[in-house]
């Protein structure tokens, strides 16, 4: 609050009277620049401790895409083998063998100082195109969250479906409290509960493929980002670049042309 104090006495000519307005005026000036001043260093402080927060955050974000490509991919390829062998049994004409399955602990990409931001304003702080920028890349961020969904939906069918073929069922009580897997035989199974069996192990993998891709586009809009992007058009084509090389040579070519910032 600016304080504006009275004259201690009569102004008795024009030229005091003058005198007093021009020093009124000039104190409400420099009062009035000072609170200024102090606002955009207040300002300046929470737009780079915001910019510090978000990078953070995008660092945490590269590696729990890397994790969850990899625990994805497991499960993918434990899947594939699964399904394989359903198909293979059916045209032997014989039962199929139960593979274990490889459940993956997914974790959820980061968004809470997006999030925070959006909510106190903040983000009115930053130029226009790097909110656009931030804005795009945590539209990504909500596909590979959304994953979360999808991948435990799957596996509780997938687990049903194969719940029918538990060799010895009394034993599930514990093996649930105990968190063990429980030991599969799909000879018992009628040829319905098979195709239900299958068709949920093939969900699982499609669904597995659907979090290696978000994982993946996450990674790359996440470093494009970080190493100063701010184009839409460019964060776009690194993730798509990113999926082109991910396809091509797996995670190892990935880093190899996104290596992790140190």
């Amino acid at each position: 609050m600016l304080d504006v104090h009275p004259a201690h006495h009569a102004a008795n000519t024009w030229g005091d009277f003058f005198i007093h307005i021009a020093t009124i005026v000039l104190g409400l000036l420099i009062a009035i620049g000072l609170e200024q001043t102090v606002e955009y260093f207040h300002h300046r402080h929470q737009l780079h401790q915001l910019e510090a927060d978000l990078h953070a955050e995008g660092i945490r974000n590269l590696h729990i895409a890397l994790d969850n490509i990899h625990g994805s991919e497991l499960r993918q390829q434990s899947d594939a083998d699964q399904y394989v062998e359903f198909l293979q049994a059916a045209r032997e004409h014989r039962a199929p063998s139960a593979y274990p399955a490889q459940f993956i602990m997914y974790t959820k990409p980061a968004y809470a100082v997006w999030t925070v931001a959006q909510q106190s304003g903040a983000l009115d702080l930053l130029p226009r195109e790097n909110a656009l920028s931030y804005a795009r890349l945590y539209g990504v961020v909500q596909y590979a969250v959304d994953q979360v969904k999808a991948i435990n939906t799957s596996l509780d069918r997938r687990t049903a479906a194969m719940l029918p073929a538990m060799s010895d069922p009394p034993t599930l009580p514990k093996l649930i409290q105990t968190g063990q897997p429980p030991a599969f035989d799909l000879s018992i199974l009628s040829p319905e509960d098979l195709r239900d069996a299958r068709d949920a192990v093939g969900e699982d993998m499609v669904t597995s493929r659907q979090s290696i891709k978000w994982n993946v586009y996450l990674y790359g809009i996440e470093w494009a980002v970080l190493h100063g992007s701010r184009s839409d058009e460019e964060n776009v084509r690194t993730f798509n670049d990113a999926m082109h090389v991910y396809q091509q040579g797996g995670t190892a070519a990935l880093l190899a042309k996104y290596p992790l910032p140190e």
